[in-house]
């Protein structure tokens, strides 16, 4: 039986990947951390393609870990989102465009996320 469960995860994940939303979610966000179809850094892609996935699966992984153990009620989760996600998505879509575009700065005190990120990429891509 666990290996049934085991195998009904796997299965799952892989039509979830393959799906229309997140294929394309997938595709644009490995071109964009890529640096757009022009890129020639296969090092590079490759480092930020292992990054996201593994980004991903953490994510997920979390996620399956506090619904599992009860601590976050799906339904509870579902009704509040459905209650006001369409107040906060317009905003937030703006915000994270913004963020994006390198038009809008936030500074956070101890933490220069970009600077970071930029050194890591320049030592595994030389």
């Amino acid at each position: 039986m666990k290996h049934l469960s085991l195998f009904t995860s796997l299965w799952l994940g892989i039509l979830t990947s393959i799906s229309p939303c997140p294929l394309a979610s997938n595709i644009a966000a490995l071109s964009f951390l890529s640096g757009g179809a022009g890129s020639l850094n296969s090092k590079n892609t490759i480092f930020t393609g292992c990054f996201y996935t593994l980004g991903r699966m953490l994510a997920y992984t979390v996620l399956a870990f506090i619904i599992t153990w009860r601590i976050l009620s799906v339904p509870a989760v579902a009704n509040f989102l459905q209650r006001y996600m369409n107040i906060v998505i317009g905003p937030l879509l703006i915000l994270v465009g913004l963020l994006m575009l390198d038009l809008l700065h936030i500074k956070i005190p101890g933490f220069s996320g970009n600077r970071i990120i930029e050194g890591v990429f320049k030592r595994h891509s030389a």
